[in-house]
């Protein structure tokens, strides 16, 4: 009973585990310009991302440790798998201007995910947490300079890959990770037991068209993550009011 609960204990930090692994190999597949296989991994180590809290919930196996541990994760994961993906696929061409540009990224990463793991906002804060995010989380971030991808294996718009509009793109999303505006947290949404089933039918739904159309279905979803931006800000603006 004593081993089965020391095995239940490292469940999450397994799957964390499993999350870095995947968010460092598409780091390889980048530098072999496996573009596709590249973003796949940083999806799967997304979804390893939501169940190591999963699991450490449901299991009650949380700890410090833990916490430290997913925040490394999350910072090989989304920041440096996708800024580097970003640098070799497009603002490489523009020499140390697009490294530059990587870097102030994953540099807004490690601060984001540090501010994350010590909850300096503890006391003092503006914006409600139990409701909302403050700044970008690092996924959604990752998936945001990522989107130019989507769009270009989408549509094969050639003017998306341009090195510049990546490089603002890049420069923004990670001011956005650090900034101090409200992004919805999905993880507080308290979901009413009526409405069960036809949240159970939306996942299906958006499962089925993640394997039937990946990229399209990318870009809804990223594109509606955008648009809930501008509707929490509006929100807590009212709210102040």
């Amino acid at each position: 009973m004593i081993e089965q609960n020391i095995i239940v204990k490292y469940v999450p930090n397994f799957v964390t585990l499993l999350s870095l692994s995947s968010g460092f190999t598409s780091i390889s597949f980048s530098l072999n310009k496996e573009w596709e296989i590249a973003i796949y991994l940083i999806l799967l180590a997304t979804v390893f991302d939501f169940f190591d809290g999963w699991f450490a919930r449901k299991l009650k196996s949380g700890s410090n440790f833990g916490a430290e541990l997913d925040s490394l994760s999350d910072f090989v994961s989304f920041g440096v798998a996708p800024s580097v993906l970003i640098y070799l696929w497009s603002t490489n061409s523009l020499g140390s201007l697009g490294w530059g540009a990587t870097l102030f990224f994953v540099i807004c990463s490690s601060l984001r995910l540090a501010r994350f793991t010590a909850d300096i906002y503890i006391t003092n804060k503006p914006i409600d947490d139990n409701e909302y995010f403050v700044g970008i989380p690092s996924p959604a971030a990752a998936g945001l300079i990522l989107l130019p991808l989507f769009i270009f294996f989408e549509f094969n718009i050639e003017f998306i890959k341009n090195e510049y509009l990546n490089l603002f793109s890049t420069i923004f999303v990670g001011f956005m990770m650090i900034s101090k505006i409200p992004t919805l947290s999905l993880k507080k949404i308290n979901i009413n037991q009526k409405f069960k089933t036809w949240i159970i039918l939306i996942f299906v739904f958006i499962s089925v068209a993640l394997v039937s159309k990946i990229w399209l279905t990318l870009i809804l979803m990223f594109g509606s993550y955008i648009a809930s931006i501008f509707f929490t800000i509006l929100k807590n603006r009212k709210t102040k009011q």
